[in-house]
């Protein structure tokens, strides 16, 4: 009896390398950071994709602040690193709005306390201008969240808040949030990622996952966990 079409399939589809993401998310991290963390940490693993997610830190943590210019130069080197160590998709993730009042009120001191959002979407532009000028794939963050009711204090917030369990945080994903961003990132990039290839999720918090289910792994809530299922359906 010969063998069905059906189950030749499932043979060929079984034997097709599994396309890896992996989170490399360091909390509290800046840029300036993010810069020694590639050489010790991304650059090793010789990945053919790299998604990178800076910006919160630079500008809104009162411990690892940068200028608007040195955030900008980071990045661009970031991105320029990458390159010339055999990346082949290179993409830039945008800063999504916060709930202004909650960041406040945890840094009180911060020199651009009565504008934060604005100041922060100061490095948005950044980000949007390095992706532009370098050709480099962007996955919109900001435009999704604030295209699902933006940064508020409601339980449909996508932003952690104390409507939908998340307490006066403002600025981390729900599990919603992270499960867009995800489909959003496979949207962007996943045609252009191959069998058996690695994507790097490089980033801060908001890449690690924190207080989401398997935070710091490609497993659970996290973007990377789901970013990883839908390259592992689209394989099926």
């Amino acid at each position: 009896m010969g063998v069905s079409l059906s189950a030749g399939w499932r043979v060929c589809a079984a034997s097709t390398p599994r396309v890896k993401v992996v989170n490399k998310g360091f909390p509290g991290c800046n840029t300036q950071g993010a810069l020694k963390v590639l050489t010790r940490e991304v650059l090793p693993l010789k990945p053919q994709h790299v998604i990178v997610y800076f910006g919160m830190n630079d500008a809104l943590n009162s411990a690892n602040l940068l200028p608007l210019p040195e955030f900008e130069a980071n990045l661009l080197t970031m991105a320029k690193t990458l390159r010339s160590n055999g990346v082949k998709v290179v993409a830039l993730v945008t800063i999504n709005p916060v709930i202004e009042t909650y960041v406040q009120t945890r840094h009180p001191k911060h020199p651009q306390r009565d504008t934060l959002q604005s100041h922060l979407a100061g490095y948005d532009c950044a980000v949007r201008k390095i992706a532009e000028q370098e050709s480099l794939f962007l996955i919109d963050l900001r435009e999704l969240v604030e295209r699902n009711g933006g940064a508020t204090v409601s339980e449909t917030s996508l932003i952690r808040c104390e409507k939908n369990g998340g307490g006066r945080d403002g600025v981390h994903l729900t599990p919603a949030a992270y499960a867009l961003l995800g489909q959003c990132a496979y949207k962007v990039v996943g045609s252009h990622i191959g069998p058996g290839e690695t994507v790097i999720c490089f980033g801060d918090s908001l890449t690690f996952g924190v207080n989401v289910k398997g935070a710091g792994t490609a497993e659970g809530e996290t973007y990377p966990a789901i970013l990883q299922r839908c390259f592992d359906q689209h394989h099926e």
